[in-house]
């Protein structure tokens, strides 16, 4: 391991051209500056593989892995993952924000406590907003209802950690400073197989919980883009090379990993949970399907 560096800053790219540079400039702001940086372009079309290596020449923190064809987000994550050998590990992707301490508050709070495997600021989301007269975006962010919307602390014994988190369903948490070891362990991006389920990084957060607890640093925070308009979830799911079976029976496909990864007791423990997993994704696809009637009917554009 190297002892020099403390976190490798995993960043994900595909056809990221608008985003890379000021993404990089603004993990260079931040308050630690002991890092390494991964970067991993999946098969980019446009600059971004260009930008990268002129920015990888500069800094000598930066490795930059250029592929040949996009091989899918969940094949390009498990590649930087394994290719870290820090202490700590954070995925950034390119165009979320970060506050300037974001690093240093957590990697300190990791630090401190050895039972935390993971630690993140709060999270919002924001829409990124194109100005019509000078074509700049500006960053637009949404106000959260509650506190620990899309992250939470997440305590107590494994049941009530993986009951618990099971009804949070959110993915964000995927995003924390973790410590590099135990998001090896749980990330199953290894097998070909465990590419066909929806929401890994849920999941991924549902295995790591059985190596400890995850923490929300109040003093730092993270922002998550989201898009202002409405998209249909099976055209993303296709186009991210899920197939039919692994879209209309993706909670069935869950609920089997669970299965398998926490036996039959945690299992019949959070069975009520699961079962409105199915029943929720039925509606969704159900009502995706009433929506891509409408559409043809309406001679509208087809999702898929």
């Amino acid at each position: 391991m190297n002892k020099e560096i403390k976190i490798t800053i995993g960043i994900p790219l595909y056809n990221s051209e608008q985003f890379i540079k000021k993404h990089i400039e603004s993990i260079y702001s931040q308050t630690f500056q002991n890092f390494s940086i991964v970067i991993s372009d999946n098969g980019s079309t446009d600059k971004t593989s260009e930008i990268c290596q002129q920015l990888s020449k500069i800094d000598n923190r930066i490795t930059f892995f250029k592929h040949k064809e996009n091989r899918g987000a969940y094949w390009n994550f498990n590649f930087i993952i394994n290719n870290s050998k820090t202490e700590y590990f954070v995925m950034a992707a390119p165009d979320d924000i970060w506050s300037k301490n974001f690093l240093e508050s957590n990697i300190n709070i990791l630090d401190k406590s050895k039972e935390l495997v993971g630690s993140i600021g709060e999270c919002s989301l924001f829409n990124r907003i194109e100005e019509q007269i000078t074509q700049k975006s500006k960053i637009s962010i949404l106000k959260n209802i509650k506190q620990f919307q899309y992250v939470h602390p997440i305590k107590h014994k494994l049941k009530k950690r993986i009951k618990f988190y099971l009804k949070f369903n959110m993915g964000a948490q995927y995003y924390s400073v973790f410590r590099t070891k135990d998001i090896q362990f749980a990330n199953f991006y290894k097998e070909k197989s465990n590419c066909g389920m929806w929401q890994a990084d849920f999941a991924t957060i549902l295995k790591i919980l059985k190596r400890g607890k995850l923490h929300v640093d109040q003093n730092s925070f993270y922002y998550k883009e989201v898009s202002k308009d409405s998209h249909s979830i099976i055209e993303y799911m296709k186009n991210t090379d899920f197939t039919t079976n692994e879209i209309l029976f993706s909670k069935i496909i869950f609920s089997s990993w669970f299965f398998k990864e926490f036996g039959n007791k945690l299992f019949f423990q959070n069975i009520i949970i699961l079962i409105k997993y199915n029943i929720s994704w039925t509606r969704t696809i159900v009502g995706e399907i009433i929506r891509m009637m409408y559409r043809i009917l309406r001679n509208k554009k087809r999702y898929w």
